[in-house]
């Protein structure tokens, strides 16, 4: 082994434990030396060796990109609507409003339906 291991950075009882086992390892003999180097051997070539996974970054990118893109593609387009919807006039502010107020309460009759299915989505969407 390397005896030469004198660096200022390490604290002393580094040293001294290189030197102990130094010192160890020189009064073995040449079969339990050959041992020790075969069983290290036996255990570095069952180590697996460490494949650098760079294929990660580009295929990780690619999916996030592909799940944004669905997300943009399929999320409901909601159109907020500026104007403010008009009021129902009922009673005597549909008469002063409108000359012929039994045409336009009979029309919106006719699509109460309507009104009431917007009115659903209307409070289905804000929450």
């Amino acid at each position: 082994m390397n005896t030469n291991h004198h660096s200022n950075d390490r604290p002393a009882w580094i040293d001294q434990a290189n030197r102990v086992l130094d010192d160890s390892v020189r009064d073995l003999d040449a079969a339990t030396l050959s041992r020790l180097n075969r069983a290290r051997q036996a255990a570095l070539a069952q180590q697996r060796p460490r494949t650098p996974r760079a294929w990660l970054l580009p295929a990780g990118l690619a999916s996030a990109c592909a799940l944004l893109l669905a997300v943009i593609v399929w999320q409901p387009h909601r159109h907020i609507e500026t104007q403010q919807p008009a009021p129902i006039a009922t009673g005597a502010s549909a008469a002063v409003d409108d000359g012929d107020s039994e045409e336009s309460t009979a029309e919106f009759y006719q699509n109460l339906e309507f009104y009431a299915w917007l009115d659903a989505q209307n409070k289905g969407g804000d929450g």
